[in-house]
């Protein structure tokens, strides 16, 4: 039901495609002959509204459930089909949980598939503690809570106007969160290393169990 429902949606989208489905890994593998590289955002853009719909006609995404992560890999020819679906199926298991968009670039989620990949290993779990701890730590016992500022911030590479405007925050409010998560950590957001390990921790924090 769900391969004739998904190819029946593909059929307008125009490209030659291969599909399969794999119930119990519940996934949708395709793939997709373009005749260039720069027509492909555009398909990407309605396969993965055709891959929804399809599994919404299939009856399989229940009212306010979690619809299909998708996963946009480059297989580059016959040779390299296999490998580039399996990476991107993997790759889409990683992708569960990241912010909601119509499709993910396989190419654009390699840090977050080798986080996934390490999520069983004690290390990771022990260098999320160490870069995140105190702030987890104050979460848990006060408010408001610290770690969306930090993760706003970060995701908006350290502007603060973006970040205040994102967090409905006037800018003295910011500043302060800011320099509590700073004293917490004992550091500051000058420091590029301090940055980007904080940054790797909050995409590792979703894999640790």
């Amino acid at each position: 039901m769900l391969a004739r429902a998904v190819s029946e949606e593909l059929a307008s989208v125009g490209v030659p495609v291969l599909l399969g489905v794999r119930p119990v890994e519940q996934r949708v593998l395709v793939l997709l002959g373009l005749r260039s590289e720069p027509e492909r955002a555009t398909v990407a853009d309605r396969v993965a509204a055709a891959l929804r719909a399809g599994v919404e006609r299939a009856g399989m995404l229940r009212p306010g459930g979690q619809p299909p992560v998708v996963v946009v890999g480059v297989a580059g020819g016959w040779t390299a089909a296999a490998s580039g679906l399996r990476h991107a199926a993997e790759t889409a298991t990683a992708a569960r949980g990241l912010p909601g968009r119509p499709w993910y670039d396989a190419r654009r989620l390699d840090i977050d598939l080798l986080l996934w990949r390490l999520r069983d290993h004690p290390d990771l779990a022990a260098f999320v503690d160490r870069a995140l701890g105190p702030v987890l730590e104050h979460d848990r016992r006060s408010r408001p809570p610290l770690l969306p500022t930090l993760s706003t911030y970060l995701a908006h590479a350290g502007r603060k106007a973006e970040t205040a405007r994102e967090l409905h925050l006037n800018r003295q409010t910011l500043y302060n969160r800011l320099a509590r998560i700073g004293e917490l950590l004992g550091t500051d957001f000058d420091d590029p290393q301090t940055v980007l390990a904080l940054s790797l921790a909050l995409r590792a924090r979703r894999h640790v169990p």
